[in-house]
């Protein structure tokens, strides 16, 4: 959304304001002096673009002004309010507008527009604070850029609800998973959160997988000083450094006593003696 250059130049000429003023600034001696001259910008009982008073102009292009008649903001494009215009945003010296049929749409919240992109409006004014956040729609929360949302980004973004999984634009709420911090949740963004059903989940207590292994999760995080047995659903682990050791093998202590773990599992169903103990149902007697 950029502003051709060539019509930035006309809209300095023209002043940009209401009214016509005439301003001379004192000179020094032996200076000439400067005059500074603003005119006025409407749109008149034709809806075509004037300027100074009532002289028309054609070829201005791709601008949001007041009718001072009504009050009304209308898109002008080669000097006339475009009235059979879809629903598009356009720029004038104060922001971006929803304009629809050549005039401003008094739109709230994230809008789909004829060029299918969505756009956090207020009051038909573009949002372009609302930048790395998450809004929604009446079906999915969005992922915003300078109040437009972007269909391209996948990865990790908050709002006031929380901590969620973005993916391609949307907040996916069929991805559990560990990953990495990348929006300053811990320290130096060193951590990696914990996921569940697109929702960073702070309580989470378990082992969780992502394609570099599993992990003990404490809080929500993981927890990379943790040394031990841990569990989930799927059993007992035996923990280094936060992941899960698949090769070790051997007698491991907790606080409910000591257990037989075989490739990182404690095996519940092992009843033998190894390790210098006789194990019943994984646990030593």
């Amino acid at each position: 959304m950029k502003i051709h250059k060539s019509r930035w130049k006309k809209l300095l000429a023209l002043g940009i304001v209401a009214g016509i003023l005439a301003t001379t600034v004192p000179a020094q001696a032996g200076e000439p002096s400067v005059s500074v001259r603003k005119v006025s910008q409407d749109i008149n009982d034709q809806n075509q673009y004037v300027y100074d008073g009532d002289k028309l102009d054609l070829s201005m292009t791709t601008l949001a002004i007041q009718k001072s008649s009504t009050g009304a903001l209308g898109y002008i494009n080669n000097g006339v309010v475009q009235t059979n215009s879809g629903s598009l945003l356009v720029p004038n010296w104060d922001g971006w507008w929803h304009m629809k049929n050549g005039w401003k749409q008094n739109t709230n919240g994230l809008t789909q527009l004829d060029d299918k992109g969505w756009y956090m409006l207020s009051n038909g004014r573009l949002q372009v604070t609302e930048n790395a956040t998450l809004r929604n729609t009446a079906t999915n929360w969005m992922y915003l850029e300078d109040g437009k949302a972007n269909t391209g980004y996948t990865g990790l973004s908050q709002n006031e609800n929380g901590i969620f999984w973005v993916s391609n634009g949307i907040v996916s709420d069929s991805y559990t998973g560990v990953v990495k911090d990348t929006i300053g949740v811990t320290p130096n963004s060193s951590g990696w959160l914990y996921i569940v059903k697109g929702k960073f989940d702070s309580g989470a207590e378990t082992v969780a997988q992502n394609a570099n292994g599993w992990w003990k999760i404490r809080n929500g995080l993981v927890d990379f000083d943790y040394n031990g047995l841990a569990k989930n659903e799927n059993g007992w682990w035996m923990i280094q450094g936060g992941k899960v050791n698949f090769g070790f093998n051997g007698a491991v202590q907790n606080e409910n006593g000591i257990w037989y773990v075989s490739g990182g599992k404690v095996n519940l169903n092992y009843n033998d003696s190894a390790y210098g103990y006789y194990f019943s149902g994984g646990r030593a007697q």
